[in-house]
């Protein structure tokens, strides 16, 4: 069964996390390549990873080259926003599966007819889809599968010892999305309280990069020295999550970002508890299951949320680990997504 992914990822897979999971389908499904179309490159492919990239301006070839690539697909699968343009407009001649796992973009009531499944990663993207009309039967929830081998569970019977350590992972990549991804609210954080430690892990993105420079100023004129950020690629997340108590999702908008971070499962799997925003759309699964604490997206919410967390440390993180086991494996996502292919097939 050969599948397209069409994505508009940046074909990173190390510092991407869309990017991260159309190359883990690419991989399973043999046979299967990536089609990418993003601005941050000019042209980009690997015959040996099964991937090409167009910058957007080459839409009128484009317009010709999709069409003809969709020829040699059993099955259509456009990956990320509700309705890439370029998609919506050229794929049309073999079955097409949606997933939807980014926050940009609307929905589109011909694009999301013409999709045999729509996959959503939360059930706030499920119900923005719903409202559209689309019948319940046609939209799944799969969320992003781990490699549950590698992220295994941490656990630390006596709870917290000293300063309550929290790591921030899902980076913004330009200024204008730190306010939105709750940047400026984790710096004010630390400048309210320097009895908590912040880690923000930012990625060394090759292009379009200006996020960096704006909170490396902010915190040496704050002189905030409970903040370290870093700049790199960590190939080992797993021995990283365990210099760590907490993971924050502090969207201050519902669009913040991703609306389910890899970090974020990646961190309850290994029972690190989840210190999230209300507004951000993964909130309701941390309340459900009790594996983290939902705060006001506040700089003073914030530092509750740690303070509260620190009481519930061990009840939280044991949660975190029993959730996580069964809605994030990666075998039982790639069961879920054959079972979806031979339907729509």
């Amino acid at each position: 069964m050969r599948i397209i992914y069409w994505n508009s990822s940046c074909l990173e897979p190390e510092i991407e996390a869309i990017s991260k999971e159309v190359f883990q389908l690419a991989r399973h499904f043999p046979g299967s390549w990536l089609f990418g179309i993003n601005p941050h490159y000019r042209f980009r492919w690997s015959f040996r990873e099964r991937y090409v990239g167009f910058h957007p301006s080459f839409d009128p070839i484009l317009r010709v080259l999709i069409p003809l690539v969709e020829r040699f697909a059993d099955i259509n699968h456009v990956y990320g926003e509700p309705c890439p343009w370029i998609f919506y407009k050229t794929v049309k001649r073999r079955p097409l599966v949606l997933t939807i796992a980014s926050e940009k973009g609307e929905g589109n009531c011909e694009f999301f007819d013409r999709c045999r499944k729509i996959i959503v990663q939360t059930e706030h993207s499920r119900k923005k889809v719903l409202a559209f009309g689309v019948e319940k039967k046609k939209v799944e929830l799969v969320y992003p599968g781990l490699n549950l081998s590698r992220f295994e569970p941490i656990l630390r019977p006596q709870g917290i010892q000293g300063t309550p350590k929290v790591l921030f992972a899902t980076a913004p990549r330009t200024r204008e999305e730190m306010e939105g991804r709750g940047v400026n609210l984790i710096l004010k954080a630390a400048k309210e309280s320097s009895d908590i430690h912040f880690h923000l892990l930012y990625r060394p993105w090759r292009t379009g990069y200006t996020s960096l420079q704006p909170t490396k100023d902010f915190i040496a004129t704050h002189n905030l020295r409970n903040v370290t950020l870093t700049n790199t690629v960590v190939h080992d997340m797993p021995l990283m999550y365990r210099e760590f108590h907490f993971l924050t999702v502090p969207y201050t908008r519902p669009d913040g970002g991703k609306e389910c971070p890899n970090s974020l499962i990646e961190g309850l799997a290994c029972g690190i508890p989840v210190l999230i925003s209300a507004v951000s759309p993964f909130a309701y699964f941390i309340e459900q299951y009790q594996c983290g604490v939902v705060f006001e997206p506040t700089s003073s919410g914030l530092i509750q949320a740690v303070e509260k967390g620190m009481r519930q440390y061990t009840e939280l993180s044991r949660n975190g680990i029993t959730a996580a086991r069964p809605q994030f494996s990666e075998a039982n996502v790639l069961q879920r997504l054959e079972g979806i292919y031979k339907e729509v097939a």
